[in-house]
């Protein structure tokens, strides 16, 4: 999808998916360092959520170093957003079940602000006979020239306790057939940013472009 790899390359290029992968893989490093299950009780589900809470407060606590270069972090609703130019990142932990490689076809992003977003996003792009180009968005449903039709992006990450192994995804939340019967997909694509242990920081392998067919989404 040319849109979400333009967003990914200037991203990358102004060094903040690296501020996010960095601060993920730290997170996730210490958090599983002292997570206790016999001890303390902790399960899964804390472990992501404390972790989630971690990378809010450690990106919140940069922000006025990258607010120069045009880079707003902040957090409406206690929801984690990064702000640059006219493209906001949302932040989500998956669901231990799904693994280094999210399964997106089964994956929910809940939330009223996430709801908003991925119904703003459903309300600028609407796929062209049900099917999303190969390579390439479909038509705007306004022009782009004007009012760019698209605007939210989310960062899916993973983590493995056993190998503290963090994985990072580009995603575009999506609800463009709201009301309908069968509903939308809740995902338009989604891209692979890294995925490594804490050691590769912050010189992840390349890995290649993924474009997920607009059927294979449908839930």
């Amino acid at each position: 999808m040319a849109w979400l790899r333009e967003v990914r390359d200037r991203w990358r290029a102004l060094g903040v998916l690296g501020l996010l992968e960095d601060a993920v893989a730290a997170v996730w490093e210490h958090n599983v360092a002292r997570h206790d299950p016999a001890v303390a009780g902790d399960t899964a589900l804390t472990l992501g959520l404390t972790s989630s809470e971690n990378l809010r407060t450690r990106l919140l606590a940069v922000a006025s170093e990258w607010a120069g270069r045009g880079v707003r972090i902040g957090a409406p609703r206690n929801s984690l957003v990064v702000e640059h130019e006219h493209v906001a990142l949302h932040a989500m932990k998956a669901p231990p079940g799904h693994g280094p490689a999210p399964n997106f076809a089964a994956l929910r992003w809940d939330g009223a602000l996430r709801v908003d977003a991925a119904a703003e996003n459903g309300a600028g792009y609407l796929p062209v006979g049900g099917q999303l180009a190969l390579d390439g968005f479909p038509v705007p449903r306004r022009a782009p020239e004007r009012e760019p039709g698209l605007r939210h992006v989310v960062l899916v990450w993973t983590g493995r306790p056993s190998t503290i192994t963090t994985t990072g995804w580009l995603a575009v939340p999506w609800e463009g057939a709201i009301g309908a019967d069968p509903p939308g997909p809740a995902w338009l694509a989604a891209l692979p940013v890294w995925s490594h242990g804490p050691p590769d920081v912050p010189h992840p392998p390349d890995v290649p472009a993924v474009s997920i067919p607009f059927g294979l989404l449908c839930p």
